[in-house]
């Protein structure tokens, strides 16, 4: 059933957008765990050194992050717990201290959350060991951001191998700025 009929003599026009939109992407070549075991043997990185290495390159994108946060004057927050609302916490951060261009970074969030990442694990067969998938705890960064033609958004990055990444734009925000920029009035 739809709304529209009943408030006709309201309406003046309908518009339509997208709700959401979320992009999700991984690094290609490193997605499947045999892609993994070709790049580590590239980098001349052994399988029992993997964990470490990986620890290294997530301390790394952690510590660009927290400059990222700094070189931009805005927050770096780390949430306890992944059931407190990332959406929240940013929106709160952004009234309190608005972002002072028309764009530009509101916070960065982080949050240890489930994740598909890559381990090792000895080979049953050979007692070797092998990169495979698992479900496991990582960190995960939330950049909260104010774009000029998106508005309110945000980049979600798995701090561990395989490194997804996940945009998420806000359609009735995209639609309300369009709208707004061609003066146009909207309830």
């Amino acid at each position: 059933m739809s709304i529209l009929p009943n408030y006709q003599d309201k309406i003046n026009g309908v518009l339509s957008t997208f709700d959401r939109m979320i992009f999700k992407g991984h690094l290609g070549s490193l997605y499947r765990a045999g892609n993994m075991s070709y790049f580590l043997n590239k980098e001349r990185i052994l399988m029992k050194d993997f964990p470490a290495y990986a620890e290294k390159c997530t301390e790394t994108i952690k510590s660009h992050a927290k400059e990222f946060a700094a070189k931009n004057g805005r927050p770096h927050v780390y949430l306890e717990s992944p059931r407190i609302s990332k959406e929240q916490t940013a929106l709160k951060i952004l009234e309190k201290a608005p972002v002072e261009e028309e764009e530009g970074l509101i916070c960065v969030i982080t949050s240890v959350e489930l994740c598909r990442a890559f381990t090792t694990a000895k080979d049953a067969k050979t007692g070797k060991l092998k990169i495979i998938t698992q479900t496991r705890k990582c960190l995960y960064l939330y950049f909260y951001l104010v774009d000029k033609e998106f508005g309110f958004m945000n980049v979600r990055l798995q701090t561990w191998f395989p490194y997804e990444i996940q945009i998420y734009i806000n359609g009735r925000e995209y639609l309300s700025r369009l709208l707004n920029k061609a003066g146009i009035n909207y309830q």
